[in-house]
């Protein structure tokens, strides 16, 4: 479906406008599905996202502001989302050391094969979801999406060069 008749719109705005529309539609078509696979496993997506990043990271295990971080979805209550992954017995916070001020969070071998029984489903699901693209075109989309999120920090911090506005009279 059309961004036109998907919106309801009576007529497409500018290109700028339709490309922001169709990233936050996707993005909504991707966490659905991602959504689905997710909770058939008992996970959130931000739990899942938590899980990825402790079982990635270094054996002594991620203090909670490294996670925050690393997160993909930062609005999420990373203590809470531990919290809850403990309780489950996926994760557990270990002392860290050197600072005993510091706790970190480490998977813990139920939690690994929960992510290990993962593993095929997401790639599978991720192989459904970019099959209607080459490989080459999925690099292309991606760098192009990577290009615009990097244009998106610069005007976050504020450092977008002024552009030049052509009035005519």
């Amino acid at each position: 479906m059309g961004l036109q008749d998907e919106l309801q719109l009576s007529k497409l705005p500018s290109p700028g406008v339709q490309l922001t529309l169709q990233i936050m539609l996707t993005r909504e078509a991707v966490v659905r599905l991602q959504e689905r696979l997710f909770e058939a496993h008992g996970l959130t997506i931000q739990q899942y996202n938590v899980l990825r990043i402790v079982r990635g990271g270094p054996p002594k295990g991620h203090p909670i502001y490294e996670l925050e971080r690393r997160m993909i979805y930062r609005f999420a209550n990373v203590t809470r989302l531990v919290d809850r992954l403990e309780v489950q017995g996926l994760l557990k916070r270990v002392q860290d050391a050197k600072d005993r001020r510091v706790s970190r969070v480490v998977i813990t071998p139920k939690g690994k094969r929960l992510m290990d029984g993962l593993d095929g489903p997401v790639q599978d699901l991720t192989g459904r979801m970019t099959g209607c693209f080459s490989e080459a075109e999925c690099l292309a989309l991606a760098g192009s999406l990577e290009q615009l999120r990097e244009h998106c920090f610069t005007e976050e911090a504020g450092q977008f060069p002024e552009r030049a506005v052509v009035t005519s009279n």
